[in-house]
């Protein structure tokens, strides 16, 4: 036999007094294992639990909760153990955090060693791959062989025998497992079909060592009975066909339609069925539940169905899918006419600690799982994609197997797998162009971003998501990058010219500003040459140029190529006040900024490369910024202030840095098109055609008399293609729906 370690009795709260005092649902969701008790952390033996999990196991899953709950707390802190036993390489006196990051860039690899430090502390606590510990010096060989020395030889034969028996433990190996008893059912039934009343211990999911291969320390004490993973039954379809075919029919008909079918029929139809209450067909239920378990423990073919569910168990590992299970075995496929359903529902419902979620079984607490699993997928691969072996590595810590972990990722909701990396696909639009570049590694086109994603999303309003979005960066005319790959950001060509001149010192050759900006960007010279020639550049000498706005003129206000009256969606009311028209979208009540016209925002004060204009309003603030174009920040808050809804219509107004908002609800069925086209001006009367000229025009800024002609054209010039329309549409008779 083998002398017992000296801290056997040892519980993962005794090494990490933190357990004691945390979260028990956020331990749960990191340490709990379907095969061992509920809490084990704080009271159960850890050689215990190595025994049932193993070592290498044991630590992934203390590593995890490390990193995870106590990130910012010194290591030697939190396993105070550590500094008095030490760990090679490691300096109890740095954070969690900091042990992790050093040992590399990923997850994958601080929690290898976090793990390899508490596996340290396991060994040297169980006394594994270390010499004894000496006691003043002696080692207990060295004081078996001073009692035999000077042992008198009249000494007492009980004391003798006392002696002969220290001698016989220092003679045996210290690495000999303890002997387990072995049932006598197991003993009698030694050579045939394995029994699986009682199943060995799960083979560990971080074993390195090839089959047959003795360890040189092993981490755990081997049970006495074989631990060959349990084996598929020749023919499970007999078996069960043969125990239902004692069942009565509403036996049958609530294993067939409540207990193994995605659609269970209520209690109450059950009920008048058979014209019992809900009540008894839940204790009928019940009842064929317990004869199931009976079946499984006390008859020769229910042990036998109970050892196939065991190997389908060990098979999936701790997730998959219910096509899976029907795959396993030809007999899966088989419809048990009896039932009504095929064998693979009935054994994908059976298996031991599974819940079937959707199409996924999933072991233990599905929940848990998922959020542990969303949590650390996300740290590993959100700002780049993560490698699929590296991905494969962490999902088999939770015993998730590669071949299912990208449909598993997928239906956390979140990642998808693509050209062998494992993305953060995200829940925004955004969240997914930036995954898109992260994968491809390089600026890409608007178009090319568009196109990776499929998903439906009309690419202007990506585009308009992706201006407004300090994550990305315009790197050309027409090319996007990563804010953090760095990079000279491309403003439009007339900054792009302010910039050169700029860095020129305020004056600049016409020639070298085209030549320059043509050579890093894809821009022509002669646009350039163009631009130089229009407002905002000053002529100094020959082919010489400057920004017309320089210091001392800082304060003259921009003009844009169109004021805010041949400003589409722009309308003057009755105080003489210019309103901008929004159509909202589900965007803006998600907060996305969004752009705005040049005219409007020059109106209220904006310009090209200036401060951004704060504003006010009733429910917070936002501003104007104006980069590559003028930009709104988020009016959310406003937004929910007014009771705006996705497809009404608001309108936009600042008055002394105060942004005001009218909410124009969508119009009621049956509104004609000259009511239609003077709503969207901000008109809410009814109207006559041509009332609806005379509004409009006003509304736009145009004298009034107006002939209808002349107002088309106008509003063709603006850009309000929409108003022009239903305008055109009144004024010939035609009423379409609006």
């Amino acid at each position: 036999m083998t002398s017992p370690a000296p801290y056997a009795s040892t519980s993962l709260a005794d090494l990490l007094p933190a357990v004691r005092y945390a979260d028990p649902q956020l331990l749960a969701a990191r340490l709990e294992d379907v095969r061992l008790p509920l809490g084990w952390w704080h009271t159960t033996p850890l050689m215990e639990i190595e025994r049932v999990i193993g070592a290498e196991a044991l630590s992934h899953q203390v590593a995890q909760a490390l990193r995870s709950l106590w990130p910012h707390v010194e290591l030697g802190d939190v396993v105070p153990v550590l500094r008095l036993l030490g760990a090679p390489g490691v300096e109890p006196g740095k954070t969690v955090a900091q042990v992790a990051r050093e040992a590399g860039p990923g997850v994958v690899d601080g929690d290898r060693v976090l793990a390899a430090v508490f596996g340290s502390i396991l060994d040297r606590l169980h006394q594994r791959g270390v010499p004894r510990q000496e006691s003043d010096g002696v080692r207990v060989r060295d004081a078996v062989s001073v009692i035999a020395r000077w042992l008198p030889a009249d000494a007492p034969a009980e004391v003798r025998d006392a002696l002969a028996v220290l001698q016989g433990l220092e003679e045996q190996p210290e690495d000999e497992p303890v002997p387990v008893p072995v049932p006598e059912a197991v003993e009698e039934q030694a050579g045939e079909q394995p029994e699986y009343a009682e199943l060995p211990a799960p083979r560990e999911a971080f074993d390195d060592h090839e089959p047959g291969a003795e360890a040189d320390e092993p981490d755990v004490i081997e049970d006495a009975v074989p631990s060959a993973a349990p084996a598929l039954m020749a023919e499970p379809f007999a078996a069960l066909t043969r125990l239902v075919g004692g069942w009565d029919e509403r036996a049958l008909v609530i294993a067939g339609q409540r207990m193994f079918t995605d659609e269970p029929v209520k209690l109450q139809d059950l009920g008048e069925r058979f014209s019992v209450s809900r009540e008894r067909v839940r204790q009928l239920e019940r009842a064929v539940a317990d004869s199931l378990t009976q079946w499984m423990v006390a008859d020769e073919d229910g042990r036998a169905f109970a050892g196939h569910l065991a190997a389908v168990a060990e098979r999936l590992g701790a997730v998959g899918q219910v096509a899976e299970v029907h795959a396993l075995h030809p007999d899966h496929v088989r419809t048990v006419e009896a039932l009504g359903v095929p064998l693979g529902d009935v054994v994908a419902r059976l298996l031991p600690g599974g819940t079937l979620v959707g199409s996924w079984i999933v072991q233990g607490d599905a929940a848990a799982l998922r959020a542990v699993m969303q949590e650390d997928l996300l740290a590993a691969c959100g700002d780049t994609p993560l490698a699929w072996g590296d991905a494969v590595a962490l999902g088999a810590r939770y015993g998730v197997r590669g071949e299912v972990l990208a449909d598993w990722a997928a239906d956390l909701g979140r990642f998808q797998v693509r050209d062998g990396r494992l993305l953060y696909w995200g829940r925004s639009l955004n969240d997914r162009a930036a995954a898109v570049l992260a994968l491809h590694g390089e600026p890409m086109s608007m178009e090319d971003i568009h196109g990776q994603l499929a998903d439906g999303t009309a690419i202007n309003s990506m585009r308009n998501q992706i201006w407004t979005d300090e994550r990305f960066l315009r790197v050309d005319r027409n090319l996007y990058g990563l804010r953090a790959w760095g990079g000279e950001e491309y403003l439009g060509i007339r900054e792009m010219i302010a910039r050169e001149i700029a860095n020129a010192g305020g004056e600049a050759e016409v020639n070298a500003i085209a030549e320059a900006l043509s050579a890093r960007f894809d821009v022509s010279a002669a646009s350039v040459r163009t631009n130089l020639g229009g407002p905002g550049f000053a002529r100094t000498r020959r082919g010489w140029v400057r920004v017309a706005d320089q210091p001392g003129e800082q304060d003259a206000p921009y003009v844009p190529r169109n004021d805010v009256a041949g400003t589409r969606r722009c309308f003057v009311g009755a105080d003489g006040r210019w309103w901008y028209r929004v159509e909202l979208t589900a965007d803006h009540l998600r907060g996305f900024g969004f752009p705005v016209p040049a005219g409007w925002a020059a109106h209220i004060g904006g310009a090209p490369h200036r401060d951004p204009v704060p504003l006010r309003h009733e429910a917070g603030e936002t501003s104007l910024t104006w980069r590559a174009q003028p930009t709104f920040g988020s009016v959310k808050p406003l937004l929910e202030h007014i009771g705006a809804t996705a497809g009404d219509q608001v309108f936009l107004n600042v008055t002394d840095g105060h942004l005001n908002a009218l909410r124009l609800p969508m119009p009621a069925d049956g509104l004609g098109p000259d009511g239609g086209a003077a709503r969207l001006t901000g008109w809410t009367a009814a109207v006559t055609p041509a009332e609806a000229v005379e509004v409009i025009a006003r509304r736009i800024g145009m004298e009034p008399g107006q002939e209808s002609h002349a107002l088309l054209e106008r509003l063709a010039e603006r850009g309000d293609k929409d108003i022009a329309e239903l305008l055109e549409r009144a004024l010939s008779g035609a009423v379409p729906a609006f």
